[in-house]
């Protein structure tokens, strides 16, 4: 697909951005590397695939009409495409737009290494995008020292979302003056003024949802710990609990939480939204009470930001990547270990029992502290890696300081 800047011959690429699909998330990215790189031309987007993404059997796709976007297998889903194809077609991609500097996808796959090895033989800058923490897997000694061989040989940059992510590369030996942040940012002011207007036209009625309700949003999956917060959430309502559960998803978990309601009294107080769009989720983010992310494993966790940009008070597990950076305890939520579900419960029992006025300081506090992931924010860091300007030295004395403090963190 040609770009009009390429039919014009106008502009110069700059940057490309690869993505195996495309959310609304990636989306708002692209939008705030336009914003910080100029939207003639300058940075381009590719898309590996058009049809079902990572999650097999779930399409959560969002279009990127009028974007200079393009996909390289429309027809496609992720675990349908040759690999091998994928990772030629790229390069040649590549070849042709010649850009300055290349975000990369991760390391695991055979395009990203692809599009890595053809920065480093090409002389381009090459950044690693990455949300990858210790605690997502078990990890072993050899396969981490291979990894450490790979991507300080591929890369020359990393972008990460947080403390976590810094850790973990730095555990690997990459050098903390070469690693960039605000990877996982959405896009906050749509979100904030949309639940906002929302709020002033409408009810939670109106959308069929209850008064007060603590709110989920993700895949119904093992790892996002589901059925550990409706098991929380069924020993809140027999302590005197009231508020009613929303989960929005699906997933192959959907089935057991189903089941798991059938011999409760409160089955008429969850609501099972299934899966939605960004935009259909404005409306169940902007009536929540309160958000809770109970993940056993969760790299980062964008839903977080979401809620955090509608206002929220969150409650999120330790093991969510974000938990560190986004979360003051008391202030705007708390953080809970998913291996023990009563401290779940009590988190559940002691939110609801805090007045309005209170919740609603603390939702104060979310939009306050999420105010600096920001799409903005991640395209200027690029920009300034592009441009040999970015500034890292007052985080990467907090990067040595989180490493050092890596036992705390973890909480072990």
């Amino acid at each position: 697909m040609q770009t009009k800047s390429e039919a014009s011959g106008t502009a110069k690429c700059r940057a490309v951005v690869i993505w195996i699909d495309w959310y609304s998330y990636h989306v708002a990215r692209f939008k705030g590397l336009q914003a910080a790189f100029g939207v003639n031309g300058e940075v381009h987007g590719i898309e590996l695939i058009g049809g079902v993404g990572v999650h097999k059997g779930y399409n959560f796709r969002e279009g990127v009409h009028g974007l200079p976007v393009e996909t390289l297998c429309a027809t496609k889903g992720w675990h349908d495409a040759s690999k091998v194809a994928l990772s030629i077609a790229l390069v040649r991609r590549l070849s042709k737009l010649s850009p300055k500097l290349v975000l990369v996808p991760g390391y695991y796959t055979l395009p990203a290494i692809a599009a890595a090895i053809w920065c480093k033989a090409t002389g381009r800058i090459s950044v690693l995008m990455t949300e990858t923490t210790a605690a997502d897997h078990v990890r072993k000694e050899w396969r981490e020292q291979l990894k450490s061989l790979l991507i300080r040989s591929l890369f020359d940059w990393a972008v990460t979302g947080g403390a976590a992510h810094d850790r973990y590369l730095l555990q690997l030996g990459f050098s903390p003056q070469r690693i960039a942040h605000f990877y996982d940012v959405v896009g906050n002011r749509h979100i904030q003024e949309s639940v906002s207007d929302i709020r002033r036209n409408s009810s939670s009625l109106q959308h069929g949802l209850p008064d007060h309700y603590f709110l989920f949003v993700g895949r119904l999956a093992p790892e996002k710990n589901v059925i550990g917060l409706l098991d929380a959430w069924l020993a809140y309502r027999k302590c005197g609990g009231e508020w009613s559960l929303v989960i929005a998803g699906d997933g192959p978990d959907a089935p057991a939480l189903k089941e798991r309601l059938k011999a409760s009294d409160y089955n008429n107080h969850v609501c099972f939204l299934g899966h939605r769009s960004a935009r259909e989720l404005l409306p169940v983010y902007a009536f929540a009470s309160t958000f809770v992310l109970p993940s056993k494993r969760e790299p980062w966790g964008l839903v977080v930001n979401e809620a955090m940009a509608a206002s929220l008070p969150v409650i999120v597990s330790k093991r969510c990547g974000c938990a560190e950076d986004l979360v003051r305890p008391g202030q705007n939520g708390f953080v809970f270990d998913p291996l023990h579900p009563a401290i779940l419960t009590d988190q559940l029992l002691l939110m609801s029992s805090y007045p309005e006025q209170e919740r609603n300081r603390m939702g104060h506090v979310s939009l306050t502290l999420i105010e600096r992931y920001t799409p903005q924010n991640f395209g200027q860091q690029i920009v300034g890696i592009a441009d040999g300007s970015v500034r890292n030295q007052e985080r990467n004395a907090k990067v040595v300081t989180i490493m050092g403090s890596a036992t705390r963190a973890n909480g072990d």
